[in-house]
């Protein structure tokens, strides 16, 4: 496989070299080092190379891919610390941000993304550049826009920490972002200055292209669930969502296709692929081709606002759709591979992002593991072949991504097998559709914007309806489920084994298969075994609350204040995820009268 996917190879050792750079000291010259280290081995390359060493060659060039890993995140830490280090040793009263993103509303609050641009210290204005998280009151008379400029009247706040054990690392998640820096604002505590003219900027355009189009779908869509649907599958904004539609979606294990993502523009490339595959038989037809699926992509793209994952899908399709057009011949995995590549070099933290690993795990599941499963079963039926297809299509991204999902999210939706083959069905429909609707409502014709506008709203009222039905039968999602990285890895390990021997047709690799599910049956049982012999005794950290927790066989024995056992989400913020690691099966509420 790697000799004809040589970008697989480049990317797994790029990955090793950022994921090295966690483990290796932090010091100030520890950038200088690697750029150093890496020019080397560059060196080496090329010497090896015109003496024709092709082995030798071979490992320096991969020792160069990690080290530029390496680099490239500690560059990326590197500029977070100045950026903490830019506030943290100055006192200022004051600061003027702009923002940049569209609002996220939240359950008290909406949330912007804005650019801080400067601070206000005793002598003067003082220029900064860095992101910082800014929530508002929902009670504020006044909501910025992207665009806007704000003077605050404060300072702000480091993200909070991580102080309970395996709590959300709120922190650390944000600072993958780029941002170290929030604050909560009421009312009184900022005002609107002068709005600067962006309008030539994409990153404006795509904002407000964004809120055009939730108006468009607010103005022809009147079901409410079906447009909050809509918005969240097309915008990647879940505000208008009803808190029982989001419970559906993550019971039956489709809670991914409620955020943009690369799913989603792939649903799109296939479709626009499949409709307009005709025009590469043209003398130029496959540079038309190429314009209109990199003008449509684009377009969505700036539909969504622009936001990190879109971007990393666009440019995976783009890249597939180039390699297609430029090339003969194409590697699946390669072009895959290349496109994480390109993304990773751009922002190494994007590796620790969720919906990216997600994405591509669920991309490599359909490359590697459609195939076998679909040559399972042959019908001659039509119908009956596609509904087996999609089915495949489904078991092999579900295949690629569960044991990363198990360990996020510790549940497992027991009939995705059932409705995963109805969604995408219904999406494939919805996505093209609404993207269609955007495109004819300016056109103000009525019989068309009707036509389209019913396919959409079936689509989405489809989708809402297959979605709940697992509800409705009996152990429909399996929760409480641990495991860690050492099991993740055994289980990635034993699918890569199984996959392998199929694909090299050479069977004895199974018997490795064997050996890994005895070594993950042994690990498991005895790390479950010796959780239950253990007891333990924690003092929680939780604002405004006194927490301690006393764990004793598969209970668990929680002292508190009687606000905080009303208080669900500060459980599941600060202590849901340690009791699940614990393996706890009974919670018990002890409060103080």
């Amino acid at each position: 496989m790697l000799p004809r996917s040589p970008f697989v190879g480049i990317v797994l050792c790029y990955i090793a070299g950022i994921l090295l750079s966690e483990i290796l000291p932090v010091f100030d010259q520890l950038a200088a080092l690697l750029s150093s280290l890496s020019v080397l081995l560059l060196s080496f390359c090329f010497v090896f190379y015109f003496k024709g060493l092709k082995t030798a060659f071979g490992i320096a060039f991969l020792l160069f891919i990690v080290s530029i890993g390496a680099f490239t995140m500690s560059v990326f830490e590197k500029n977070n610390d100045a950026n903490i280090a830019a506030l943290s040793e100055v006192s200022y009263s004051a600061y003027e941000a702009e923002i940049i993103s569209l609002p996220e509303k939240r359950s008290k609050t909406v949330r912007y993304e804005a650019q801080i641009l400067r601070i206000k210290t005793k002598e003067k204005w003082v220029n900064v550049d860095l992101k910082a998280l800014i929530n508002i009151s929902q009670e504020a008379v006044i909501m910025p826009e992207p665009g806007n400029k704000l003077v605050i009247h404060g300072t702000l706040e480091r993200p909070l920490e991580a102080k309970n054990p395996m709590q959300f690392d709120y922190r650390r998640y944000l600072s993958n972002k780029g941002i170290v820096w929030t604050d909560y604002l009421d009312e009184d505590s900022f005002q609107l200055v002068s709005v600067a003219d962006h309008s030539f900027l994409l990153k404006q355009w795509s904002t407000g292209i964004s809120k055009w189009a939730a108006g468009a779908f607010r103005e022809n869509v009147d079901d409410d669930e079906a447009y909050g649907l809509i918005k969240a599958m097309l915008l990647g904004r879940r505000d208008d969502l009803q808190s029982d539609q989001v419970s559906d979606y993550t019971t039956s294990g489709t809670v991914h296709i409620l955020s943009v993502s690369g799913m989603h523009v792939a649903i799109i490339f296939l479709v626009i692929s499949y409709l307009f595959g005709w025009m590469k038989r043209w003398p130029v037809g496959k540079f038309a081709y190429l314009a209109l699926i990199v003008g449509l992509l684009g377009f969505y793209a700036l539909v969504t606002g622009l936001p990190p994952s879109v971007q990393r899908a666009t440019l995976m399709c783009i890249i597939f759709v180039m390699a297609e057009v430029f090339s003969r011949k194409q590697n699946a995995m390669n072009t895959l591979a290349f496109s994480a590549l390109v993304i990773l070099l751009w922002d190494p933290a994007a590796l620790y992002d969720v919906g990216f690993q997600l994405s591509y795990l669920a991309m490599s599941g359909i490359f590697l593991l459609y195939a076998p499963l679909n040559s399972i079963f042959s019908p001659e039926n039509r119908v009956v072949k596609f509904v087996w297809q999609i089915s495949a299509l489904s078991l092999a991204a579900q295949l690629a991504t569960f044991p990363l999902s198990l360990f996020y999210f510790h549940q497992f939706p027991s009939y995705f097998w059932l409705v995963n083959p109805f969604v995408i069905a219904f999406t494939n429909v919805l996505l093209p559709a609404a993207l269609v609707l955007l495109l004819v409502s300016p056109l103000h014709v009525f019989w068309l914007q009707w036509v389209v506008n019913k396919v959409v709203w079936l689509s989405a009222y489809l989708t809402n309806v297959a979605v709940a039905v697992p509800k409705a039968l009996p152990g429909y999602l399996i929760e409480n489920l641990n495991l860690d990285k050492v099991e993740v890895t055994l289980l990635y390990a034993l699918l890569f084994a199984i996959w392998y021997a199929y694909h090299t047709r050479i069977y004895q690799y199974l018997k490795f298969s064997y050996l890994l599910v005895l070594v993950f049956v042994t690990y498991s049982v005895s790390k479950s075994i010796q959780i239950r012999l253990s007891d333990q005794m924690v003092v929680h950290s939780v604002p405004r609350h006194q927490v301690v927790s006393f764990k004793k066989g598969s209970s668990l024995y929680i002292v508190s204040d009687r606000a905080f056992k009303e208080n669900i989400d500060a459980y599941n913020f600060c202590i849901k995820n340690y009791a699940t690691s614990r393996e706890v099966v009974k919670t018990t509420f002890i409060t103080a009268r």
